[in-house]
């Protein structure tokens, strides 16, 4: 692993933009033209990510966008994410090498990849005082459409309190893992939106495709009512555990230790190559449809 890795530095795009660039540097990635990138990023106009299988009612929709945020289908699974007072990361690299051996540095099973992407996040949480652990996997988790309702292997706790969720998309021998950083978000926001008294919260849709694999698809015992009884206790929020609003230089800071020691290997800034900038455009056009990522 003696190539250089990228850390992009924090920007703030639109839903349509974000989803393009992460998949975009994935394919960059895949064809040998990109490094193994860490990237942090923003959302303005806030948006609501939904996962590659799942749909919204029509009244969740209406509802969502009347407080003013996108909707966008994701790549990868799981569940509908709240982007807003959070900060989103991605990380992209090899499963399995695509050349030589040493370009493949993550594990071909998907949850031992999430552990070792995940172990960068807890080394990076460690930087800023706070010992983070992964969550667990049970019963339930189909009944609560909300990610931070309930729990996976691929999250991250905080004294029990989820405050990371992630998700992963593999294409052939390239790995995407995005995932939710939460700082001071609301605690009943994601519950109000989601709300539908007319009917419920729709979800489904297959992904067997091995590239649209996610650990999101197992369950836990946490389901969308129990969850809405104790709304109070949904999340761990970072600024309120720290009681200070930690700055995004900090949080990058921290991110970039985090993964360089978890990985042994150094990050360089940069930015999007004239390649991945021309593969993002072409894959904007179909996260600007109107959930139209499912073809």
């Amino acid at each position: 692993m003696s190539k250089s890795w990228r850390l992009i530095p924090y920007s703030v795009h639109d839903a349509a933009d974000n989803m393009a660039i992460d998949e975009a540097i994935l394919d960059a990635h895949l064809s040998g033209q990109s490094p193994p990138t860490l990237r942090l990023y923003g959302w303005k106009p806030p948006a609501v990510s939904i996962g590659y299988g799942q749909k919204l009612s029509a009244p969740v929709e209406e509802r969502i966008r009347s407080h003013g945020f996108d909707i966008v289908r994701r790549a990868t699974g799981g569940r509908a994410v709240l982007h807003s007072h959070e900060l989103t990361y991605s990380f992209i690299g090899s499963a399995t090498s695509g050349g030589s051996d040493e370009d493949a540095f993550l594990s071909e099973s998907v949850v031992k990849a999430y552990k070792q992407i995940c172990e960068g996040l807890i080394q990076a949480f460690q930087e800023l005082g706070l010992e983070l652990s992964l969550g667990a996997s049970s019963a339930e988790y189909r009944n609560a459409h909300d990610c931070f309702l309930a729990t996976t292997s691929a999250d991250l706790h905080y004294q029990g309190k989820k405050m990371i969720g992630s998700a992963q998309l593999r294409r052939k021998t390239a790995v995407l893992q995005h995932g939710s950083i939460l700082l001071d978000q609301p605690q009943d926001l994601m519950r109000t939106l989601l709300r539908d008294s007319a009917s419920k919260f729709a979800d489904g849709g297959e992904v067997s495709d091995a590239t649209k694999f996610s650990v999101d698809a197992e369950r836990t015992d946490s389901s969308l009512s129990e969850s809405e009884e104790n709304m109070n206790q949904r999340h761990a929020n970072l600024y309120e555990i720290v009681r200070e609003k930690v700055t995004i230089e900090r949080l990058q800071e921290s991110m970039k230790a985090g993964f360089e020691t978890a990985f042994q290997h150094p990050l360089v800034e940069g930015g999007l190559t004239d390649h991945e900038k021309s593969l993002a455009a072409q894959h904007r056009i179909k996260y600007q449809q109107p959930l139209g990522l499912k073809t």
